[in-house]
């Protein structure tokens, strides 16, 4: 999975997003507001202010290349047009005070399309979706096979670190462990086989989110992106697990929707042109960057 601009996976640049064909339904604002606030908590951010009309603020300096852990979320509701001027104000402001690109995440997709329209009339650069996968974690796990050795922690030890570097080979490996991964530990368990398969599930309130899963390139095309997540799974007892993979992502999401997952809905990252607010805008990551 990469963090480029779209192209033909669905996003007209002109018009903004449209429905693809086959899409999921219109989601449940209910559930995506669960997932989104999960998430949040999930996936921490260095600084994190919430609006009292529902929008959640974010800023990692130290992590300038995740757009999750940078841009401001949309409420899970619609926005009316006379609300753009005083929310957009806000996010550059907030952007401008902690240094960071300006960008915003919208979410969920379908509702927020007026919005993302009038972004990229704005010249914002409009990124590709990113698909909200879930599934029914006990029917996920019931195939885990019980030989298999998973090495779990509750934070990114040296050695997970490593083989999650070896295995998605991506070039901010240490941003992250300076970062978001000493929030996360405690409430996180990192998994990994050997340095062949990483992940990371995070259990709050009823739901799982699944991060960070990636496998080695020596080690594709032998089922162990399956058996890695059958088996993190297996250790929780949350009904609903959540991922999130690119729309042009096929391998991820042919592995995921073998194991039951389904899309629930999309969303996508926005950012500044360069000067506004924060500056260059950000390349928009998916939480998951699926290797498989």
């Amino acid at each position: 999975m990469s963090g480029e601009l779209a192209t033909d996976q669905g996003l007209d640049r002109a018009t903004g997003p449209k429905p693809a064909p086959g899409s999921a339904p219109a989601p449940s604002l209910e559930l995506v507001a669960r997932i989104e606030a999960h998430s949040v908590r999930a996936w921490p951010a260095e600084m994190v202010e919430r609006t009292d009309d529902g929008w959640v603020l974010r800023a990692s300096p130290r992590l300038p290349g995740r757009g999750r852990s940078n841009h401001a979320l949309t409420p899970a509701r619609p926005l009316a047009r006379g609300e753009y001027e005083g929310a957009l104000a806000r996010v550059e402001e907030f952007a401008r005070q902690h240094g960071i690109a300006c960008g915003l995440q919208a979410s969920p997709l379908d509702i927020h399309a007026p919005l993302v329209d009038e972004l990229a009339a704005r010249g914002w650069e409009v990124h590709q979706p990113v698909l909200v996968l879930t599934a029914d974690t006990e029917a996920v796990a019931a195939d885990a096979g019980p030989g298999v050795h998973l090495q779990v922690t509750d934070t990114a030890t040296p050695e997970w670190v490593a083989a999650w570097a070896r295995c998605d080979q991506r070039n901010d490996v240490e941003d992250h462990v300076q970062s978001v991964f000493p929030r996360m530990a405690g409430s996180a368990r990192f998994a990994r086989f050997g340095d062949r398969a990483t992940g990371i599930t995070v259990e709050l309130d009823g739901i799982v989110g699944l991060f960070c899963v990636a496998v080695a390139l020596d080690a594709r095309g032998q089922g162990l992106g399956k058996a890695l997540v059958r088996a993190m799974l297996a250790q929780h007892e949350a009904p609903l697990t959540y991922l999130q993979a690119f729309s042009d992502n096929a391998a991820g999401q042919a592995l995921y929707r073998s194991l039951g997952f389904h899309e629930e809905y999309r969303y996508c990252h926005c950012g500044a042109p360069s000067g506004d607010g924060g500056g260059v805008s950000v390349r928009a990551h998916a939480v998951i960057p699926a290797r498989v």
